[in-house]
């Protein structure tokens, strides 16, 4: 596992001493599902870390509507990870996406990689990708991740995801990851709201426009 531990959104697999290794309990029918999910060579999502449980690795998984268990919230011992690997590329999930957003999110992809820019997905098409099971419905939304490397490169991240949507396809969500790993969701930014909720590894937080754009100042 990498120094520090899993980021928020990295997909995180558990080796099969993981039951010993908890540091949450589980009731048995999550207990079950988390086997299940672990059996089949399946990743959780690293989530926030939770304050109560330090060093604990925090862990979340979705399942599908009419599972008999939805969502199963962990945390693990960093002896418990086997490995970790970022969010999904979006171009990598396009197979499992309705056919009617494939083309769209493709031009997006394209666009978004011939401007330098890496676009990876979390949310319900990216837990239907590693599941199989259907987690996309009608009124369902892609949630995006994106990492711009200065603010040049963010102002044309939010440029591009406002021009996508414009195009048809789904409605896009998601998170820009900012500098000391602050998460804001691209419309707040694109918005030009004078605080933003900023969410990080440990904590969630109002915090003004500038203090969340860190080094990434001149983005209006």
């Amino acid at each position: 596992m990498p120094d520090g531990g899993p980021r928020r959104h990295d997909r995180v697999w558990l080796g099969g001493r993981w039951g010993a290794l908890l540091r949450t309990h589980l009731a048995p029918p999550l207990r079950e599902a988390a086997a299940a999910w672990i059996a089949a060579g399946r990743p959780f999502v690293a989530t926030r870390r939770d304050p109560v449980r330090p060093g604990a690795v925090a862990l979340g998984l979705a399942l599908a509507p009419g599972a008999p268990v939805r969502r199963v919230a962990l945390a693990v011992d960093p002896a418990a990870v086997v490995r970790v690997a970022p969010p999904l590329a979006l171009r990598d999930v396009l197979p499992s996406a309705p056919a009617a957003w494939r083309e769209p999110l493709a031009a997006l992809d394209r666009a978004a990689r011939a401007a330098g820019l890496a676009l990876r997905v979390h949310g319900s098409l990216a837990w239907q990708h590693l599941s199989g099971a259907a987690h996309v419905g009608p009124s369902s939304d892609v949630d995006l991740l994106a990492r711009p490397r200065d603010a040049a490169a963010l102002r044309a991240l939010l440029a591009l995801l406002e021009g996508a949507e414009g195009r048809g396809g789904p409605r896009l969500d998601g998170e820009v990851i900012l500098p000391g790993e602050r998460g804001v969701a691209w419309r707040e930014l694109r918005s030009g709201s004078a605080r933003v909720l900023v969410k990080d590894g440990a904590d969630v937080a109002l915090l003004p426009r500038a203090t969340a754009l860190g080094g990434f100042g001149g983005v209006p």
